[in-house]
Formats: structure tokens, C-alpha cells, sequence
């Protein structure tokens, strides 16, 4: 029997399109490579591997391309099927890379396992029929459900929409049917995820259609968080505002890419919204929502941010406060409209320097926002077993588990391993690294107990 072993790169959504495509070839015979050792160059060698690569910037599609390189050294005899956005943006150049056995761009990434079985004739074939849903999330406490692909927005520095197309929704009934089946699988928080999810409905004629997603998906029994994942300021209406607000499934939390504080820059990136749209979707969401976890991305060093545009920003994000930021240093892609823009770029020491401060900032607004919290309570998924009390300053022997609160706070909490894939109550009483030191004051209920000895191992190893 043939094994495989992916290696995925990327957003979200590239995360959930490995997993359906592992529980393809799981359901097809094919067996999994033992990935339980840590390091790469020792663990068992796998006939198959499947790269499923990114190209939002450079830098991605270099790591991508070195992913490819390092499973070929490591089994010069296995053999590789690159797909995903870097597959769709640079074929040529990574089927010349050894033991690449095909390469796929994104339009023909779902036809993955039939390229599989067609290289090694006499070994069965992938199910017939139409994609299946996904029943679980490999390793994974929570599980991403992918509702939308594809964007039109036309930032000037983004490639994805040229690799991934228009905005498109799939339909609802699917969503809820695989969301149930998750959620039978033990799932109690799924991420929901797309290239542009604020999208969601608009081209099935769907008016506020991610605020309807999210009205079924509250009704399913079992399921008690439901997470957005990156969403784009002029797609968070006031309904959507209020439906969180009324919500007691929907997590406290958004992401909301702001790229820049400059308007200037923001012009010049063709973004949508500018500073003052932002300050008033911050404000607005902190009427309604008090302690809104607000999390952001930020590009330094575009063509035409100068010393003042810089400031500017830098004083945006001290007002508006965000609780964590992504700093990505502007990477140009030809084929975008920013790669042409004559205006004169800061020098890579310069733009060091401004990612620096712009970290340095981002750490005491994350601890500003950890300490608001110290005192209360916190509702928190633990999502990770136990770990070793030295990492922690805790007694000697002691452990402690991982989790995120509704609004994105990272929480350890002690002996708390056990109860793995719950929710519980916990009171945060000091500020511990990136995140919060905290107590267990009210344990998972009774249903999430049953609910984790019937679904959860099946979810998580899905064997």
C-alpha cells in the first residue's frame, strides 16, 4: 500500500484544501506516513508527498520551492506533486526540480488524486463521484471550514486574485452539511475562512450572506464557537456587528487587515477603506463590543511611504489599539499594478528599522490588551496537552495547557491536559509571555465531556 505525506504552506484556506484532499486518498486505500517524529530526516520515508504551496510574497514562494528541495534530498526515490498558488504562479520552474512528479496550479488542485493514481497504473484509483466534505482537521483542536474562494478587491500589491480568480461562494447547504459532520466529530470551535470572506453570498445573490452563513450555522447542536478569520473592513456591516454583539456562539475576535495608517499609501494600494473608515469601524465595534480582540496586518516599506507616512501610521495603530499585528515588509510581484508604481522605496535598513518599532509597539499593545483582561473571566478551547513547568514559572512537575480565549488571547492554564478540546471558565491572574497565566474556575459542562469521549480522538487522527 502506497503512503503520503503532505506539507502545506499558507493561509487558511490552503490548510483546509490539504485536508480534503488527505481524506481523498485516505478513502482511496492510500495509508499515511508516520509523521509522529518531530524531525523530518529521521521519520519513516513516504512514497508520495503532496506540497501544497503559497505565493503571496517572494519570500513564500522561495519557502515553498525550498519544501519541494528538502523532500527530495530526503527521498530521492518518492515522489512529489506540487500544487497550490506558487504551482499556479511558477510551474515551469518547479518541475525542474528533482522528484517532482507533476505540478498543478490551483484550477486543477481538486483533480490532485487522480494525477496520483495515474502515476502508479495497477494501483487502484481515487472514489468516483464529486468532491466529498470534510469529516475532520489533522491535528488540529479547531477545525477550518472554507466557505469562499477567490477575491476581487484589486489590491495594487496582491497577486492572489490572479491565481485564484473572482470571489465565489459555495453553497450554503454544503456548508451546514459539512459543518454538521465536524461537529459530529467531536469539533467545538470551526474558523470559518476564505480568500475574501465578507464575499460570502454576493455572487450566489445573497444580500449580507455571511451574517445568514452564520445564522445556520448557529443552529447546529454541539458546535459552540464559530470564528471569523480574515475579514475586510468595509465587509463588516453594522449586521454583521450586531449579529456577533447578540451572538453567544460567535468569538469576540476579527481580523481586519489595515496595511497602512497613510492614506497616501493606502491610495496608492488601492485599498478600500482609509484611515478615517477604520477609526470609525474600531470605534463602532467597541460600542457594541467592549472587549473586541482586533487584530491586524501591516505592509512597511510600499512604494511612496516616506518618514511622514510612516509616522502616520505608526500613530494610527497606537490610537486604534490593535491586539496583535502581522508586520510583512512590502514584497513586489510582478504582474501586480504595485510592481510598476514609479514612487521611490525606503531603503531595506529603513524598512528594517520601521518593522522593529512597529514590533516593539505590537508587543505592549498585545500586553496592554492581556492586562485589561486580568481579573476577569475568560471562556477558552484548551487546545494543546501537556507541557514541561520549566518553560512556565511554575512549581517543579507541574503542567500546564494551552488555549485562546473568545477574543484571542493566548491563556495557560494548569493541569488542565485532560480536559483537551473543551471549553472551560478560567480567571486570568497574571501576565505570562505573549499571553495570560490562569485558574480553572469552571470546568467543561457535562456535554462537552460526552461530546469529547465520542467525537474528538476520531476528529483529530481521523484513522
Amino acid at each position: 500500500m502506497k503512503t503520503f505525506e503532505f506539507k502545506t504552506l499558507g493561509c487558511k484556506v490552503n490548510q483546509y484544501e490539504s485536508q480534503s484532499l488527505r481524506e481523498r486518498l485516505l478513502q482511496a486505500g492510500l495509508r499515511e506516513a508516520d509523521t509522529a517524529l518531530a524531525d523530518i530526516n529521521i521519520r519513516p520515508r513516504a512514497d508520495i508527498y503532496v506540497v501544497n504551496t503559497c505565493a503571496v510574497t517572494r519570500k513564500a514562494e522561495r519557502e515553498s520551492a525550498e519544501a519541494v528541495r528538502r523532500l527530495s534530498r530526503l527521498n530521492p526515490k518518492g515522489k512529489i506533486f506540487v500544487t497550490g498558488c506558487s504551482a499556479h504562479h511558477n510551474p515551469d520552474g518547479l518541475k525542474l526540480i528533482s522528484g517532482v512528479a507533476c505540478v498543478l496550479g490551483n484550477k486543477l488542485k481538486e483533480n490532485l488524486p487522480d494525477f496520483i493514481f495515474n502515476s502508479y497504473e495497477g494501483q487502484g484509483k481515487p472514489p468516483s463521484g464529486g468532491k466529498p466534505l470534510i469529516s475532520a482537521f489533522y491535528k488540529h483542536t479547531r477545525a477550518f471550514l472554507k466557505i469562499q474562494d477567490g477575491c476581487n478587491n484589486g489590491c495594487s500589491y496582491c497577486i492572489i486574485p490572479k491565481l485564484r480568480g473572482s470571489s465565489r461562494s459555495r453553497p450554503l447547504s454544503e456548508i451546514t452539511q459539512e459543518a454538521k459532520i465536524l461537529v459530529d466529530n467531536g469539533y467545538r470551535e470551526l474558523v470559518l475562512c476564505g480568500i475574501c470572506l465578507g464575499a460570502y453570498g454576493a455572487d450566489l445573490g445573497l444580500s449580507e450572506g455571511l451574517v445568514r452563513a452564520i445564522g445556520e450555522l448557529e443552529k447546529i447542536a454541539g458546535l459552540l464557537r464559530i470564528r471569523l478569520s480574515s475579514i475586510e473592513a468595509r465587509e463588516v456591516t453594522l449586521e454583521l456587528i450586531k449579529a456577533i454583539a447578540h451572538s453567544k456562539k460567535i468569538c469576540r475576535h476579527l481580523h481586519i487587515p489595515f496595511q497602512s495608517g497613510d492614506d497616501k499609501v493606502l491610495r496608492l494600494m488601492n485599498r478600500k477603506v482609509l484611515s478615517g473608515g477604520y477609526r470609525q469601524l474600531i470605534q463602532r465595534l467597541r460600542e457594541f463590543l467592549p472587549f473586541i480582540g482586533i487584530t491586524t496586518d501591516i505592509i512597511v516599506g510600499f512604494p511612496g511611504e516616506d518618514a511622514k507616512s510612516f509616522a502616520k501610521t505608526f500613530e494610527f495603530l497606537k490610537e486604534v489599539k490593535p491586539s496583535r499585528m502581522h508586520i510583512f515588509s512590502f514584497s513586489p510581484r510582478e504582474n501586480t499594478a504595485a510592481f510598476q508604481l514609479p514612487a521611490q522605496r525606503a531603503r531595506p535598513q529603513v524598512v528594517k528599522e520601521r518593522q522593529e518599532q512597529l514590533r516593539v509597539l505590537a508587543k505592549e499593545l498585545s500586553l496592554a490588551f492581556c492586562r485589561v483582561h486580568l481579573g476577569r473571566t475568560l471562556e477558552v478551547l484548551i487546545e494543546s496537552g501537556s507541557e514541561p513547568s520549566h518553560k512556565l514559572e511554575l512549581s517543579q512537575g507541574e503542567k500546564f495547557s494551552k488555549g485562546y480565549s473568545g477574543n484571542y488571547i493566548k491563556v495557560f492554564i494548569q493541569r488542565a491536559e485532560q480536559l483537551m478540546n473543551t471549553i472551560v471558565t478560567v480567571k486570568p491572574i497574571k501576565i505570562y509571555h505573549d499571553g495570560l497565566l490562569a485558574v480553572i474556575i469552571r470546568p467543561a459542562s457535562p456535554r462537552q465531556r460526552q461530546g469529547m469521549a465520542r467525537g474528538s480522538i476520531k476528529a483529530l487522527t481521523l484513522t
